[in-house]
């Protein structure tokens, strides 16, 4: 199965305390080990105001994630973004560069 490469960024809300983030960052790690995935790179870019208010709210915790995976896991990852309470926003988007072999 070829794994592809892949770049999500996830806004947590703003309200979160340190150890809360932490383990909404270990969520999404776990879950894209879970379904087949390998974690190249992790960027955390600290809380910064967002481009428009979401829900009330005019700031959130932006973190990144570079990762291999194959392509099903890209919906699963979405499915959960989409029921966690936590997650105000998130796009994925598929690399084509080479930053994802170069890591390794």
């Amino acid at each position: 199965m070829e794994l592809r490469c892949y770049e999500t960024v996830v806004v947590f809300v703003p309200e979160l305390e340190e150890k809360e983030l932490e383990e909404q960052v270990q969520w999404v790690r776990s879950l894209i080990e879970k379904n087949g995935g390998q974690i190249v790179k992790e960027e955390n870019w600290g809380k910064r105001k967002l481009a428009y208010e979401i829900e009330k709210r005019k700031e959130g915790y932006y973190y990144l994630f570079l990762f291999k995976g194959p392509a099903d896991l890209v919906e699963e990852l979405e499915r959960n973004y989409r029921i966690n309470h936590n997650v105000i926003r998130y796009l994925t988007v598929r690399r084509k560069d080479k930053e994802c072999s170069k890591e390794e």
